[in-house]
């Protein structure tokens, strides 16, 4: 987690040394829950080994999967943990998972020692703005095929451990749809 606040040359070595007594380490295996429906997200998880996914239910009880976070990323249930709210969604691991948790009380505290821990908050609160505003016009503006070879371009190494109903589910598309524009693409490769 250090080494991911770093690269925004906000903090300096003395303020990223102030994480280290918050800092906990878990390990999830495949299928395990980082958090449910209904309960209050407390933590941000910074994913250093393994993939994340969120998903929700349908109105017809359909999981929907919205968000696939990789290895070198933060995580958490955004409303929940900003508003104290149970969560409407469910993150769990697709692979095991090591993770890196600094709990929001002390994410709090870390905010009390100085205006560069705020202006860090300020920065992954914008950068997470930007990715869902970025998933949102994708959505409305790209093809699902265009997705797809963006998240093969972003993601390709990871991608093989995603089962193909999830990420047909993230990209808005039947498994079907999926299985053939795979084909299409690799088709092109050779």
């Amino acid at each position: 987690m250090k080494s991911f606040f770093q690269q925004f040359t906000i903090l300096s070595a003395t303020e990223l040394d102030q994480l280290d007594p918050f800092i906990i380490n878990k390990r999830l295996k495949k299928g395990d829950f980082l958090i449910q429906e209904g309960k209050i997200c407390d933590e941000v998880v910074f994913i250093k080994t393994g993939i994340l996914r969120s998903f929700y239910y349908s109105d017809k009880s359909e999981e929907i999967t919205y968000c696939l976070t990789f290895p070198g990323n933060v995580m958490t249930a955004f409303s929940s943990f900003i508003t104290g709210n149970p969560t409407e969604e469910t993150i769990q691991a697709l692979t095991d998972a090591e993770l890196v948790i600094i709990k929001k009380e002390n994410l709090e505290k870390l905010y009390q020692k100085g205006s560069a821990w705020l202006k860090l908050g300020k920065h992954l609160s914008e950068l997470q703005y930007i990715a869902l505003e970025n998933r949102i016009f994708g959505y409305q503006k790209y093809s699902a095929k265009k997705r797809y070879e963006e998240l093969l371009t972003k993601q390709a190494e990871f991608i093989q451990n995603v089962p193909i109903q999830y990420l047909a589910s993230y990209l808005n598309i039947t498994p079907r749809h999926l299985s053939r524009l795979r084909r299409e693409i690799s088709q092109k490769a050779f």
